[in-house]
């Protein structure tokens, strides 16, 4: 699939969306989703389905889009309509966040964004340690050493963005609950005691995996094991 094609099929899902038909605009952005990804596509695939009332997919490819693109006010606020669909209500334990301003930051306009500045940081860190060194003019030399001493912490402060960024897009440990309803047992097994009962669209975090069985957190700190197939990885 060229990106011409995808573009093709963009638009054309984005009429079909338009005009009301929801379940073809749904097959066209999946079309250029096998080829191609983006925060506004995770996003239109969300809204396709949370219009065709299937809110765990809408939660997961919305979770999907923020990953690419953390802070977006569009996403969030539709994130947040379909979680108030989700039967379960979860008390998330107390965390420290600065918000969407803090996630628009850190996730840049592209998951990318920091990898690139990190580089043409640590090539103007390394042009001007050369002239330092080269010059021969000791004031010059002195301001250029002093630039090269904020371009090198410039180049670990974008370096670690670009670490944490990377981790963030790659890490799969999250999961969307997708059967109706599923049993979370004390192990992983279904001799195991049931813990409590979690239903479709919750966000769970999975910890470990033994025999197909998931072993899963809440955001209030409930552990258990949830049977195979009742999931998908974020």
């Amino acid at each position: 699939l060229s990106p011409a094609d995808a573009d093709t099929l963009v638009a054309r899902a984005t009429k079909a969306y338009a005009a009301g038909d929801h379940a073809a605009a749904l097959a066209l952005f999946d079309s250029a989703h096998t080829a191609f990804s983006s925060p506004a596509l995770l996003y239109n695939i969300g809204n396709c389905h949370f219009k065709l009332n299937d809110i765990p997919h809408a939660i997961l490819f919305y979770e999907r889009a923020l990953r690419l693109a953390p802070g977006d006010a569009d996403v969030l606020t539709n994130l947040e309509m379909a979680r108030q669909q989700v039967v379960d209500r979860i008390d998330e334990l107390p965390s420290f966040s600065l918000g969407a301003t803090w996630g628009r930051i850190r996730g840049g306009k592209d998951s990318d964004q920091w990898a690139r500045r990190s580089l043409w940081v640590c090539l103007a860190f390394f042009v001007a340690l050369a002239i330092a060194i080269s010059a021969s003019d000791r004031r010059i030399r002195r301001a250029v050493f002093g630039l090269s001493g904020v371009l090198f912490i410039g180049m670990l402060f974008t370096l670690l963005f670009a670490w944490f960024r990377y981790h963030e897009v790659t890490d799969d440990s999250e999961a969307i609950i997708m059967t109706a309803k599923v049993d979370v047992r004390s192990e992983p097994s279904d001799a195991g005691t049931v813990l409590f009962v979690l239903h479709k669209g919750t966000k769970v975090k999975v910890l470990n995996q033994d025999n197909a069985w998931s072993e899963v957190r809440l955001a209030n700190g409930s552990v258990g094991w949830m049977p195979p197939a009742s999931l998908e990885r974020i």
